[in-house]
């Protein structure tokens, strides 16, 4: 059964492969903050497109320099997110994407920035904001295809963005601490009793989360 983030991300890991790796990092991060970490990975590339739009706006730009911005911002964040280059100044805006995590989705931030983008430039400059998204969406979805397609046959097991999320995730989790970054775990480390510590303090402290994961 696949795990879910606080905030509903499905991830399609089993949940000795996930634990295993979490409960390296146990008695220095929890497993909530893994999988919020998660949502801060994933969210990132529409957390920067945002930035990117809302300083277009600030400065004006017309719609096909909007379009060029969303799409090229967005299409960046993408291969960021692909070959894991989170390096500063990226990282820093992780703290930030923690926040719109909270806000993302149902159209709260693109609503109010479509408003302002109509008083600033009119329905033209709308499209290009929103056309420079999509487009860049559209790449964004072939490319993670291709991926899944060469991680499916190098591992048998096609990854897509939200277990790379969670990868990456663990990954600058387990670099801050020194604690490796392999992604194969050995059968000691899967074995349930080596992760229950940080699977039981999850348990206890967010059951809501737990509950998503554990129902048959």
């Amino acid at each position: 059964m696949p795990l879910y983030t606080p905030r509903g991300l499905k991830i399609r890991l089993s949940k000795n492969y996930a634990f295993a790796l979490i409960g390296r990092l146990y008695g220095k991060e929890t497993a909530f903050r893994v999988l919020q970490m998660t949502e801060e990975v994933e969210n990132l590339g529409g957390l920067t497109t945002t930035i990117a739009a809302s300083v277009a706006l600030y400065y004006r730009v017309g719609p096909l320099e909007m379009a060029w911005i969303c799409f090229g911002t967005s299409l960046a964040m993408k291969l960021v997110h692909m070959f894991g280059l989170f390096i500063p100044p990226i990282t820093f805006l992780l703290p930030v994407s923690r926040v719109y995590s909270f806000v993302a989705g149902y159209g709260i931030m693109l609503i109010p920035l479509s408003i302002i983008a109509y008083f600033v430039g009119g329905w033209w400059l709308i499209a290009g904001m929103i056309g420079g998204r999509l487009a860049a969406s559209i790449i964004g979805g072939i490319l993670d295809m291709l991926h899944m397609r060469l991680t499916f046959k190098h591992t048998g097991f096609a990854f897509t963005a939200s277990e790379r999320s969670f990868f990456h995730a663990y990954r600058l989790l387990a670099n801050r601490h020194g604690v490796t970054t392999d992604l194969s775990v050995t059968d000691e480390e899967a074995s349930p009793s080596s992760w229950m510590p940080s699977y039981m303090e999850l348990a206890i402290t967010w059951p809501v989360v737990v509950s998503r994961f554990t129902e048959e």
